[in-house]
């Protein structure tokens, strides 16, 4: 496995642990199925095993991995059910977070949004879907707009319950390589910052759902 994770030195040593596993799994240099050992983590972090252990705990009860008896752990890949699920959920927490976003300051939501969305096309129109770097940039763009509605809603309950449904980055590129998918997106992105501008939470609520279910039926079709 290579190097990509740093030395740990302060306190909460199995929070922290939990935190940058977890961004290595949603970032793609750890992959779905890969195994991982107690031993090697603990390595390249410089602790001891005891907090990774329990790191690894936290990460099987957040759905991230498996822990095989005496063999470490791997990245969970989710079946139909699982996936269906996880995007059922965060359908109803986006829903929500944006129409607590448009409450609590819609205008200044929109334009930010706006931005990211005139960012989002003009990238869109450059790249091509086998440059999967280029297809990563889509991706991120995507998740700064809906990190963007999630912490205007300023809900700790829903950035909190949000961050456990995340997808592994191999999911998300696989979403986002589909050409069709990135047009579906970006209108629903488009339609989304229309109703911020017009004050509109019910239909902000309305299109962040159906944009999440949208997602969840063709990553589900195509698992």
């Amino acid at each position: 496995m290579p190097q990509f994770l740093r030395k740990l030195k302060s306190d909460s040593l199995a929070d922290k642990a939990a935190d940058m596993i977890r961004s290595a799994i949603f970032e793609g240099h750890i992959k779905p199925e890969e195994r991982l050992t107690i031993e090697h983590i603990a390595a390249q972090l410089g602790i001891s095993r005891t907090p990774v252990r329990e790191a690894l705990k936290a990460l099987e009860t957040d759905g991230m991995i498996k822990i095989l008896p005496n063999r470490g752990a791997v990245v969970q890949r989710f079946g139909r059910p699982e996936l269906a699920d996880r995007f059922t959920v965060r359908a109803t927490l986006e829903g929500l977070a944006g129409e607590l976003a448009c409450r609590n300051d819609g205008k200044r939501v929109a334009g930010l949004l706006a931005a990211n969305t005139e960012k989002l096309a003009d990238r869109m129109a450059e790249i091509e879907p086998e440059d999967l770097h280029a297809v990563s940039e889509l991706v991120e763009l995507n998740g700064e707009f809906h990190d963007t509605i999630l912490a205007a809603s300023q809900s700790e309950t829903v950035l909190r319950m949000h961050a456990s449904l995340r997808m592994p980055m191999a999911y998300r590129l696989y979403t986002w390589r589909s050409v069709d998918r990135q047009r579906a997106s970006y209108d629903f992105h488009r339609r989304i910052v229309d109703a911020f501008r017009q004050d509109d939470a019910g239909e902000v609520r309305r299109l962040l759902e159906s944009h999440i279910l949208e997602a969840r039926d063709f990553v589900v079709a195509e698992h």
